[in-house]
């Protein structure tokens, strides 16, 4: 399901990248959230033509220090956001 080109480490920033479905994702976990950008390729991804989630909040900063199987959940977590949302989420970013 999950292309991963790299797993999230648990160092801050925690970040992780791949390929969901054919399309790009960027997850980072800094300062006081974790969010999750999703785009139809890495130059998409450049240009900021992105899908993003927020998938936590906590106190600064504890999202920099989540541990990996926490932030793999999150990863998964926000891909099942993205699946249920993308048609929706695409056509209203190109209106704007």
């Amino acid at each position: 399901m999950i292309n991963w080109y790299y797993k999230p480490s648990g160092l801050c920033p925690v970040q992780s990248e791949g390929i969901f479905l054919n399309y790009y994702f960027y997850f980072r976990s800094r300062h006081d959230r974790a969010t999750i950008d999703f785009a139809k390729s890495e130059e998409d991804w450049r240009q900021e033509k992105v899908i993003t989630f927020t998938l936590l909040t906590t106190e600064s900063p504890k999202a920099g220090y989540l541990p990996k199987w926490k932030c793999i959940l999150l990863i998964y977590w926000g891909c099942i956001k993205f699946l249920f949302n993308k048609h929706k989420l695409w056509k209203t970013n190109q209106n704007k």
